[in-house]
């Protein structure tokens, strides 16, 4: 999409974004304490101070909620750098540009921080009268408007106020057909950007004009979208936003896909790999009498954590395609090593009962001379638990159950031993 006509689109969004709110959301400056906020310090998990309750008021304020409700909520801010927190800077991270994404509050972070902050907020008039000519400046208006867009989308959008609160079936339903058409077009944003990002990191891709084409429409689409929106045709607003995420994944296909989906389907291909050379293994240590019973259930859970790494990859998951992935080969390892080892549950039981022993004279021994042992000891009680549980499968003749809480608690010791 031109510069022109990005920018138009955008101008029309604001547009009609101030005539349904009645207000100057769109072009006010961000909110005050955003600006008072002073990081003299990388921050991260763990830490506390007030420099990270401002960064949650920042977040908070900015479409990046660290918690719809309680401790973290907008107006319960804290100064302890939690799960929460790390998990909005991520979000905030990706959106902005900043990779990689880890939730590390870091010089990176603290530049595009300062560069958000500072940087003069767009008007009304500053967009719409925008000159081709500023390319950056133009880009930096087009991109801080739909900011401050997804911040309208995260709820601050009317939901018939005006209207009697009495509910009814009509109202019931034009309710749901809102909220529908606003998820859809939060998910067209954050296409259009996968997009945009797949578009940049693959200049060089043989279909890179059709995916700018693509992408063109998608703008467009999003834009129909966003009028239908404001003008509270809700249905047409749902069907052109799909069609805008139709085309934003059309133009992702032609780019090569993104960053993030190119790894997961590389390593999915890895790891389909290591099974099959993992089965042929197998194979042939069966062909030479060896005891491949344990082996092979082991291979079966491998084969079905690789499925659902697949499910994952197709529903766009690709965090959690790798780390299913990763699971996928720990089995597949397993397999191979459990080649030759006995099948039989209560042989198995009593191996996993053997090595818990071992593993605790290990860790008292490490205790003893004053080596930090971490979660050791939580670790190991809570491997006993399994084998307790697995015994009492045993007892109930689910051998199934049994080996899956043997396999557990002999990874929670092996994690045991290495927190020393």
């Amino acid at each position: 999409m031109t510069h022109a006509l990005r920018t138009a689109m955008l101008s029309r969004v604001a547009i009609f974004a101030l005539l349904v709110t009645g207000a100057l959301l769109i072009i006010m400056p961000s909110r005050a304490h955003a600006a008072t906020c002073d990081f003299t310090r990388d921050l991260e998990f763990g830490m506390e101070g007030e420099d990270i309750r401002c960064l949650q008021q920042y977040l908070n304020g900015n479409g990046f909620t660290i918690a719809t409700e309680g401790v973290g909520s907008p107006g319960h801010e804290t100064v302890e750098y939690k799960t929460l927190t790390e998990a909005a800077v991520k979000k905030w991270q990706e959106a902005n540009g900043v990779y990689p994404a880890s939730g590390y509050f870091g010089p990176k972070s603290r530049q595009k921080f300062a560069e958000l902050t500072t940087a003069p907020a767009p008007s009304t008039g500053q967009v719409l009268g925008a000159s081709t000519a500023n390319a950056d400046a133009l880009t930096a208006e087009a991109d801080a408007l739909q900011k401050q867009l997804r911040e309208l989308l995260q709820g601050q959008l009317p939901s018939s106020g005006s209207k009697s609160e009495e509910t009814s079936t009509s109202q019931s339903r034009e309710d749901s057909d809102m909220k529908d058409a606003r998820d859809a077009i939060r998910e067209a944003l954050d296409k259009i950007d996968d997009a945009d990002n797949a578009i940049d990191d693959n200049e060089d891709a043989p279909d890179i004009e059709s995916a700018k084409d693509n992408l063109d429409d998608a703008e467009k689409d999003l834009f129909d979208a966003m009028r239908s929106f404001f003008e509270e045709d809700y249905e047409s607003a749902l069907d052109d936003a799909e069609h805008a995420i139709r085309n934003a994944e059309d133009a992702i296909d032609d780019a090569g896909g993104t960053a993030d989906e190119r790894d997961a389907e590389d390593r999915l291909d890895e790891v389909d790999k290591i099974i099959d050379d993992a089965e042929d293994e197998i194979d042939a240590a069966d062909d030479d009498g060896e005891d491949v019973g344990r082996a092979n259930d082991l291979l079966d859970e491998a084969k079905d954590l690789l499925n659902d790494a697949e499910d994952a990859f197709d529903d766009e998951d690709y965090r959690e395609a790798m780390d299913l992935a990763d699971e996928a080969e720990n089995a597949a390892e397993d397999a191979v090593d459990a080649i030759g080892k006995s099948d039989d549950v209560e042989d198995l039981l009593d191996e996993a009962r053997s090595s818990l022993k071992s593993a605790r004279r290990a860790v008292d021994r490490a205790d003893e001379k004053d080596v930090n042992i971490g979660d050791a000891y939580d670790l190991l009680d809570e491997a006993e638990s399994d084998l307790d549980d697995a015994e009492n499968a045993l007892d109930d003749d689910d051998e199934r159950e049994a080996k899956k809480l043997i396999r557990d608690a002999e990874d929670l010791i092996e994690q045991a031993l290495d927190e020393f």
